[in-house]
């Protein structure tokens, strides 16, 4: 069977006998019909909430905030943009008036560039701002984590607060969307960071929602922000809306994410000793920090001391400092396990992420990664599948059997 992976901006093909296939795994989308049709329907039929044109008469907002991800999320922003700013233009507000306010929690801000790349040509001439995470901030107060809330001036300042995003799983908060905009997106360092070490403290996965505690205080952040009106989308491999919930920025925000569920979600079923997967191209593989997200889905496929085989290009290497210095000090991956759970450190979080993986199975990486830099992270480098597959068969024999994941990024694997 051939396939064609995702691969950056292109793919990589993988020819493997049928007799090796022990199945293919995809998410199971409606067919896709018109995606700006769907923004457009949900702008007209929020879910528990006024449309925009009511809120705006209500409001009368001098000052309104688009809350958007960054460069390293796939949202489909050239659908969703520009149905959103006609509700808003066309129910009087200025253009002025509009800021985008791109939600980066600790990474890096997007460049010129990346903006227009991600957020597509309906926001020139608008005003676009990154978040700093440690710039000058609004304390909002002390959440039940013990946590100082903190969050951007221009959210804290502004008359209407609207927030964008994508809903796919998540392996700390169980889907991403919804309240993550504003926690890590908007917050300052601490609360970001103390969010996210409480990955140790059991209940997270992805699609793990109650008893979930990296969810419950980002519900309350999301509460003390109070955020106006939410568009949130579920999206395809080809990054297309497929679902789309506007409106109540709780009520919405789990309306799409039971859409997502069960879009996404596989049964773990018979494992397989070899997963063959895409991360899903760019720009989820854009670096290893992204990648590992879909490792970990895939890897939920394949029975311990299994192999994985992925294709992550990484054009930006490892994505994260401390990640990539963690693991070339580490001589065992316990020893990034260990590291975090003496500090919580963020980037450490995701050393320990992967090391949880390959203490279970080997992966592959097929990437633009140095080899060396790729046996850093314990994990064995590979040109392509043609040379992952000579190595998948040295240690796993000639008669292996696979599962083939085109998309592991849209995978949720469950247990019947």
């Amino acid at each position: 069977m051939k396939f064609k992976m995702k691969y950056g901006r292109g793919h990589l093909h993988l020819d493997l006998p049928d007799d090796h296939v022990h199945a293919v795994i995809e998410p199971s989308f409606p067919p896709i019909g018109d995606p700006e049709s769907l923004i457009k329907a949900a702008l007209r039929n929020p879910i528990a909430s006024p449309g925009l044109a009511g809120l705006i008469k209500d409001k009368c907002p001098e000052r309104v905030v688009i809350v958007v991800n960054d460069h390293t999320r796939p949202t489909p922003y050239r659908y969703l943009l520009p149905p959103l700013l006609n509700n808003l233009l066309e129910a009087g507000v200025d253009k002025n008036a509009i800021t985008f306010l791109v939600a980066t929690g600790a990474h890096r801000g997007n460049t010129m560039d990346e903006h227009i790349d991600s957020l597509g040509a309906a926001v020139r001439g608008y005003k676009i701002i990154n978040h700093d995470c440690r710039g000058e901030l609004a304390r909002l107060g002390v959440l039940s984590n013990g946590s100082m809330l903190t969050i951007n001036p221009l959210v804290a300042g502004a008359d209407m607060i609207i927030l964008t995003g994508l809903i796919v799983p998540h392996e700390l908060a169980g889907f991403s969307g919804g309240r993550k905009s504003i926690l890590p997106g908007v917050a300052g360092i601490e609360a970001v960071t103390s969010n996210h070490a409480l990955l140790t403290a059991g209940g997270i996965g992805a699609g793990k929602l109650d008893g979930n505690p990296v969810h419950r205080i980002m519900m309350e952040s999301l509460k003390a922000v109070q955020p106006d009106f939410i568009v949130n989308v579920v999206a395809d491999g080809g990054q297309r809306p497929v679902h789309v919930a506007a409106g109540d920025p709780e009520k919405a925000w789990l309306a799409g994410v039971e859409l997502c569920r069960e879009a996404v979600k596989v049964s773990s079923g018979k494992k397989a000793e070899v997963g063959l997967a895409s991360a899903g191209g760019h720009p989820r593989d854009i670096n290893l920090y992204q990648a590992i997200k879909s490792m970990r889905n895939a890897a939920k496929l394949i029975s311990n001391g299994g192999t994985l085989v992925i294709c992550a290009e990484c054009s930006q290497g490892a994505g994260h400092t401390v990640l990539e210095n963690w693991a070339a000090e580490a001589k065992t991956p316990q020893d990034m396990t260990a590291r975090l759970n003496k500090e919580f450190v963020l980037g450490g979080h995701k050393a320990h992420l992967l090391a949880e993986l390959v203490e279970q199975i080997s992966i592959i990486l097929i990437s633009s990664m140095p080899e060396h830099s790729v046996g850093n992270f314990f994990m064995t480098p590979a040109q392509d599948f043609i040379d992952a597959l000579k190595i998948v068969a040295r240690k796993h024999g000639d008669k292996y059997n696979a599962v083939v994941m085109p998309d592991a990024a849209l995978l949720m694997p469950e247990n019947e």
